[in-house]
């Protein structure tokens, strides 16, 4: 597609960081507008979240180093270089976790009611994301002649050029639209504190699994079941998740939030 933007001078300015940048503004001014649906600060919950983003972006990135080392050991100056592929969602999410719960609790908020709080915007945020990563090239998908078939042509893409490939990150990015706008809707009427990022956690596990026999890229050796271990993580991220829906549901009648 067009993983350049423009050129500032002799500084290109990738579609991919632009884009990733709009998906942070779009998920802090959603945190925003659900922070004041809630009756808490804004202004603290976005200083809270703005830590949040850069320690999920840097285990995102680590988590990729770990995955495929090779072009990364040998140069980590280019550790920061993201608009050159290389994040590992799962990874942010792993230490991003110890975080939420940390401030979570500091703030006085409850771990599990801010986790539901930054759930809406973690989903939109991630969706402006992928669909950056749909311009870099990044996470193409497999080869396909179907009419929806998408082909790169531009040399500065991550993905293979001239074969028509299916547009898994679009397929990503609109199931965490909808992701997104649903769980917008359940804040507001979430019956136990943890519905909502575990509704995230559940949906967004099954959503890999369904996407992710459609890619090509490189994301780990397969470990079993044909899945590699992203996928490994999505089924393990998703099965948790509906077993704690599933306890916090049978609570809620009791002790409701």
């Amino acid at each position: 597609m067009h993983p350049i933007l423009f050129n500032l001078g002799p500084l290109p300015i990738h579609t991919y960081g632009v884009l990733l940048a709009l998906g942070v503004l779009a998920g802090l001014l959603l945190l925003r507008f659900n922070a004041r649906r809630l009756g808490l600060d804004p202004d603290a919950a976005q200083n809270e979240a703005l830590w949040l983003v850069l320690a999920g972006l840097a285990g995102a990135r680590l988590a990729f180093v770990l995955l495929v080392p090779g072009p990364l050991l040998g140069n980590l100056s280019r550790f920061a270089f993201i608009w050159q592929g290389g994040l590992v969602f799962y990874g942010g999410l792993a230490i991003a976790l110890p975080l939420v719960i940390w401030r979570g609790r500091a703030q006085g908020w409850g771990a599990a009611a801010w986790a539901d709080l930054l759930a809406p915007s973690l989903a939109l945020g991630q969706a402006l994301g992928r669909v950056g990563c749909f311009f870099s090239g990044d996470s193409y998908g497999r080869p396909f002649d179907g009419p929806w078939a998408v082909v790169f042509q531009d040399p500065h893409s991550l993905a293979p050029l001239g074969i028509p490939l299916h547009p898994t990150q679009l397929y990503i990015a609109t199931a965490l639209f909808i992701i997104a706008a649903l769980l917008t809707w359940l804040l507001s009427r979430r019956r136990f504190a943890g519905q909502v990022v575990l509704t995230y956690g559940l949906l967004h596990g099954v959503a890999r699994l369904v996407i992710e026999p459609f890619r090509a890229d490189w994301r780990g050796a397969v470990v079993a079941a044909g899945l590699t271990p992203t996928g490994l993580f999505a089924l393990g991220l998703a099965a948790l998740c509906l077993l704690g829906l599933v306890w916090g549901w049978r609570r809620s009648a009791a002790h409701p939030i």
